[in-house]
């Protein structure tokens, strides 16, 4: 069966803003591939009775895996709580103790009492020896429960998480062992379940599970399934329905799939943007390898900019307006030609808080995709969001479109087009 697991993490820290938990969020993203399944996670502070009550709490789970609370210092109460939560005593380890000493002798540095308290451990626990700083791991079997302790320090963390967790969670013969990531865009949560409604009895009559997981702007499916075969009946089911809405899948980054298509055409993109203010051209940039496929990029905030970096026509500009089909068209045509790129992506939009009007309100952005088959428009608004919000849904929509190309999948979609550049030249209409 697919093990149920517990994550406490202990520190003061964690609750008075200092610092943010990632050893929870470490553990919770594994549980996809793993095939494991967190039931709970708790924070608790340095506080011996609360971490009894929290390992009481948690003990129904398979496994518990606690960070934190080994370190030196009287407020690291970990061992303490582990010891009177199973019923036991602390005894110091001897071959801890000599391995801390040799590491203090190598370092130059003379071995304190408070040193010696990270050697000390549950008489009946498993001591879990570490390469990594100088607080040992172990784990304590009690209440049919495998508990992991492990120091808090997120590099240490992991790597004890690798060393000695990982074996414990693989799943038994009889779980779902073939797994696939699916990520959509342009699709609420709501309409998405909707649109693959259907799916849920299928995994349950093949043994699997279907999971989903709103990240904005993207939603992410997981499916899983005791067999390929079964894996690929619900790959195929959701691509049925969705499938022109797939942005990435795997551990492969949405951008980088963009990048690799282009690699695949032999093939270059150049961007012109505004209300994102190169926030696309970041993003680009970010993606490892991206200098193979991105051109360069047009910070072209004011009018004036528009019509000096990527060609824009002025009396465009002025009977249109910034955020216009035929302004975003003619900036996408014209990053293209600029760069000597066969792609060119353009954003023109009302971001807010302020500046939208009765007929483009805030939250309204107009972008372009140039392609050697001709120019692509597409308007799309987004009430409610904030400013933020809407330039990082811009971003997306932007790559998205230019992927749905890539891959043959753009006439699924809302857009206008293909506009040949005469067209552009001439002022694209906006539409009806």
């Amino acid at each position: 069966m697919i093990k149920h697991v517990g994550i406490l993490c202990i520190g003061d820290e964690l609750l008075d803003g200092r610092v943010s938990d990632k050893n929870g969020r470490h553990v919770m993203s594994l549980g996809e591939d793993r095939l494991f399944q967190v039931r709970e996670l708790r924070i608790v502070r340095d506080d011996e009775d609360r971490i009894i009550q929290a390992l009481d709490a948690l003990s129904s789970c398979d496994v518990i895996v606690v960070s934190g609370g080994l370190g030196p210092t009287a407020d690291d109460r970990t061992r303490e709580a582990a010891a009177t939560w199973s019923q036991d005593v602390l005894r110091e380890d001897a071959p801890s103790l000599q391995r801390l000493e040799e590491r203090a002798r190598e370092r130059g540095y003379t071995l304190t009492d408070n040193n010696r308290r990270q050697c000390a451990f549950p008489s009946r626990a498993t001591i879990l020896a570490t390469e990594v700083g100088t607080a040992p791991g172990f784990r304590v079997d009690h209440r049919g429960c495998a508990t992991f302790f492990f120091p808090g320090v997120p590099r240490e963390f992991q790597w004890f998480v690798q060393r000695y967790l990982l074996s414990e969670l693989t799943p038994d013969q009889d779980a779902p062992r073939a797994s696939a990531r699916r990520r959509y865009y342009g699709l609420g949560e709501s309409k998405l379940e909707t649109m693959v409604e259907g799916i849920e009895p299928l995994a349950q009559q093949l043994g699997g599970r279907v999971g989903y997981r709103a990240s904005y702007p993207v939603i992410e499916v997981s499916l899983k399934a005791p067999d390929e075969g079964a894996l690929s009946q619900l790959v195929d089911f959701i691509d049925a329905r969705i499938g022109p809405w797939l942005v990435a899948e795997g551990d492969e980054n949405f951008f980088a799939r963009v990048g690799r298509r282009l690699i695949e055409q032999n093939a270059t993109v150049a961007v012109a943007e505004s209300c994102t203010g190169g926030l696309l051209g970041g993003a680009l940039t970010k993606t490892p390898g991206s200098s193979a496929w991105f051109e360069r990029g047009f910070l072209t905030y004011a009018n004036q900019a528009k019509i000096d970096l990527v060609g824009v026509n002025a009396a465009t500009l002025a009977s249109e307006g910034a955020v216009s089909a035929a302004v975003v068209c003619q900036m996408a045509l014209g990053a293209a030609r600029a760069a000597g790129a066969p792609y060119g992506l353009a954003i023109s939009g009302v971001a807010g808080p302020s500046g939208g009007s009765n007929d483009k309100p805030v939250g309204t952005v107009d972008f372009g995709l140039h392609t050697p088959q001709g120019t692509f428009h597409k308007r799309a608004h987004y009430p409610g969001r904030t400013r933020d919000e809407i330039r990082t849904a811009s971003v997306y929509t932007t790559m998205a479109l230019l992927l749905w190309h890539l891959e043959g999948r753009l006439e699924s979609h809302a857009v206008r087009g293909p506009f040949n550049p005469a067209d552009v030249d001439a002022g694209v209409p906006a539409a009806p």
